[in-house]
């Protein structure tokens, strides 16, 4: 049966229809007006720990769920590939590839389109209309990683809309990589009708093509035309330059059913959990792309007995209101732009994690929440 809901945002209207959902709409979205005239409104994943902070085992049960339904459609005969998309779904794509690493013995090789810049080659870039930081860029993988082997791609975004993201991810990859039988578009919602995924099927009818989702609708979007929007200026929309890693999915590694976070301090301290108050409670924080790796730090505190939510900082300027109950920004120098963080829950002791040491001396973000502060290991 299908459910309706309207949605009032400052810049307009949201009408939803929900067809199918393994999740009801209430526990998995809320919504946003964003900051960016390209596109004036956001679904706000609740299980995403992206803007909404949320418990590790919520986000945990997702990855599941998503990696099920990917197994149940094919029985994976060679190596797969995953690819998060930047920023918002990175974690979560890396979250798919380490529970489809538990559901089969194949090589499961995880990589994610990023905005920071390598000092490797690159195989390809596109181009994301609506976003306000449209470049992604895509780094050839390690060579150390089966590529040849692979047949199957798994795309993992947060949400499809119209899709044209990811048809420029097929198209690209279909025209790089000839061994490619299936492509799975994998997303916590899915707003594409059936006559449109069909008409993606047709386009690419030497492969089999699978769609992935916890809850499928449709929706429209009327405009509140007399509410006018611009860009926040110093909005984070290019390619970063800062210090970052490259083993950590930006050229791939091969995903582990038990892949480990380990993280000291800047004065190269580890962090130990066993350190930490349990009587207190604690907020754990990954920065931009960087998102998995806390996002383990943080299920292992869970895993413990700890009272710990999580979520992270992004570039993505939206409007207080709606889904947005507090918002706070900070000019991050190293990626040379305004970074904010919505919806952070009060009393609770915040472990800000980052992946470099170069990305923590040039964020101030951690002395205004008075944060833990803590670097990933290098292996």
């Amino acid at each position: 049966m299908i459910s309706r809901h309207d949605i009032e945002l400052q810049t307009g209207q949201l009408k939803i229809s929900v067809h199918d959902a393994k999740y009801p709409l209430e526990e998995l979205l809320t919504f946003g007006a964003r900051q960016n005239p390209k596109r004036r409104y956001l679904f706000m994943s609740k299980v995403l720990g992206k803007y909404v902070p949320c418990l590790p085992s919520d986000m945990r049960k997702t990855y599941q769920l998503l990696a099920k339904s990917i197994v149940q459609k094919i029985k994976f005969p060679s190596t797969v590939w995953v690819l998060g998309i930047a920023e918002t779904a990175t974690g979560l794509g890396a979250g798919v590839a380490q529970e489809l690493a538990r559901c089969q013995t194949q090589n499961v090789i995880y990589s994610h389109t990023t905005r920071y810049h390598l000092k490797r080659d690159m195989d390809f870039s596109i181009f994301e209309r609506h976003s306000h930081a449209p470049d992604h860029l895509i780094y050839r993988l390690d060579d150390t990683l089966p590529a040849d082997e692979v047949e199957s791609i798994v795309f993992v975004d947060d949400e499809i809309s119209t899709g044209k993201t990811l048809d420029q991810l097929t198209k690209k990859f279909q025209s790089h990589r000839t061994k490619i039988k299936h492509f799975f578009w994998v997303s916590l919602v899915n707003w594409l009708s059936e006559d449109q995924r069909d008409l993606y099927r047709k386009e690419y009818p030497l492969v089999k093509f699978h769609f992935i989702s916890l809850l499928d609708g449709s929706y429209s979007f009327l405009e509140n035309n007399s509410f006018k929007l611009q860009l926040p200026d110093q909005t984070a929309i290019g390619i970063s330059r800062i210090a970052n890693r490259d083993d950590i999915g930006r050229t791939g590694y091969l995903a582990s059913a038990e892949q480990q976070a380990r993280f000291y301090t800047p004065d190269k301290q580890f962090l130990d959990i066993n350190l930490l108050d349990k009587d207190k409670k604690y907020i754990v924080l990954g920065t931009g792309e960087f998102t998995y790796y806390p996002f383990l730090f943080a299920e292992k505190l869970q895993n413990s007995g700890f009272n710990v939510l999580f979520q992270s900082t992004g570039r993505s300027p939206i409007l207080e209101g709606k889904g947005v109950k507090s918002k706070q920004s900070f000019f991050d120098e190293a990626q040379e732009g305004i970074y904010y963080l919505y919806n952070q829950p009060k009393n609770r002791q915040t472990i800000l994690l980052y992946e470099t040491i170069e990305q923590y001396l040039k964020c101030p973000f951690w002395k205004k929440l008075s944060a833990i502060t803590a670097i990933l290991e290098r292996e």
